[in-house]
């Protein structure tokens, strides 16, 4: 209800009432003046018929006066009451009606008003809006039932997301290898991937980005991390294992959704790596010094079903430890709009620490980066450490 039609029937109600109170001070007065006339003249006359003296005559019309005007201002006096009453009576009960809407019952009955004054658009108008609230309380429940599915289901999703990611790959499995990744999603699901496994003494890892956030990004992170698992579980080959990915992926891409990929074969006899790179950042080899691993970067997946994905081959130095990452880390933000960035990166790359630690200190270094700013992207870490026999 607006404003401007509270006041004015605020200011209605307040002319009607000054009206009668005006009323009756002019009629009060008027019968005073007529009554105290004719009694005054009466007096008189028989002040000079009868021949009663003056003093007399002067003090009866003073008592009857005093008396006539003391019945007529009571009298005026309780129907102006009885009439501001009934005025006030119907608002009076309206704002007791009122009263039980503001405290949450919205299903209250508002007494009914047969005037056909302000009060009763007063009525209209509240009515209204009643029901308008009680019609927005039960959409808001629904609305909020419903979200409240939708995030127990994302909760489960999310679940379902980071199980089928490889847990820390013990030492005491093979002692040639120290492996630790972690994953922490911007939203309830992501699209930042990684997988690693051992198969006939070979190490194959992947780490990826799906463009896009939420739901669609987890979808496709679920088919590519499948993918690999399917396809590196028979193929050797590094850019077999990447090309056929990315035909899957572009089939059926009607989203054009793409997803930055890298994917690495260590030879855990000889320390001869074998990788290729699907448009995505660039691991570090951290040892005496911190250097990039050298390789030539092709499409993303899901860009073109003919793209050619090259091959590299690297010797991994004796305890040399790969860092990869998503831009997730790299592109972390604080509250001044400034990016982690690929200094501060380096600056926490450790050679002597183990991978969970070096992925653990390099989390808290971003989370002291960030502060307070929410996370605006995936954050995505793979560490591991080859130690020859």
């Amino acid at each position: 209800m607006k404003l401007s039609h509270l006041l004015s029937i605020r200011h209605s109600l307040a002319s009607r009432i000054s009206m009668w109170v005006v009323l009756y001070v002019v009629v009060t007065l008027f019968i005073s003046a007529y009554v105290g006339n004719y009694f005054v003249l009466k007096i008189v006359r028989e002040i000079e018929e009868n021949g009663i003296l003056y003093t007399i005559g002067v003090q009866r019309v003073s008592l009857v006066l005093t008396v006539l005007f003391s019945m007529t201002l009571v009298v005026l006096t309780y129907f102006l009451r009885r009439i501001i009453h009934r005025l006030i009576a119907p608002l009076t009960t309206f704002t007791q009606a009122v009263d039980e809407v503001a405290h949450g019952n919205l299903q209250a009955k508002l007494p009914e008003m047969h005037s056909k004054d302000e009060i009763q658009r007063l009525h209209h108008s509240f009515s209204t809006m009643q029901r308008s609230l009680a019609r927005q309380m039960e959409e808001l429940k629904q609305v909020n039932e419903a979200k409240g599915r939708m995030e127990g289901e994302l909760k489960v999703a999310r679940e379902i997301q980071l199980s089928m990611l490889p847990k820390t790959y013990s030492s005491a499995a093979d002692s040639r290898l120290d492996i630790y990744g972690s994953l922490t999603p911007a939203r309830e699901v992501g699209g930042d991937l990684y997988d690693f496994f051992v198969r006939d003494g070979k190490l194959f890892f992947c780490i990826g980005d799906v463009s896009g956030k939420g739901v669609p990004s987890a979808l496709v992170m679920a088919t590519t991390l499948s993918q690999f698992r399917i396809v590196a579980s028979h193929m050797d080959d590094v850019k077999n294992i990447v090309t056929y990915i990315n035909r899957i992926t572009c089939e059926g891409n009607e989203t054009y959704m793409f997803v930055t990929f890298f994917v690495g074969m260590l030879d855990l006899s000889t320390g001869k790596l074998h990788y290729c790179d699907a448009g995505h950042n660039k691991p570090f080899i951290v040892s005496d010094s911190i250097t990039e691993l050298p390789a030539k970067t092709c499409l993303p997946l899901g860009v073109s079903d003919d793209t050619t994905y090259l091959i590299h081959e690297y010797d991994m130095p004796d305890s040399a430890m790969l860092f990869l990452y998503t831009d997730g880390l790299t592109e972390a933000m604080n509250g001044q709009h400034e990016l982690f960035g690929r200094q501060r990166l380096t600056d926490n790359l450790k050679a002597d620490v183990s991978c969970d630690t070096q992925i653990e200190q390099m989390t808290q270094a971003v989370h002291e980066f960030v502060g307070e700013a929410s996370q605006s992207d995936d954050l995505t870490m793979l560490a591991i450490r080859y130690i020859k026999p």
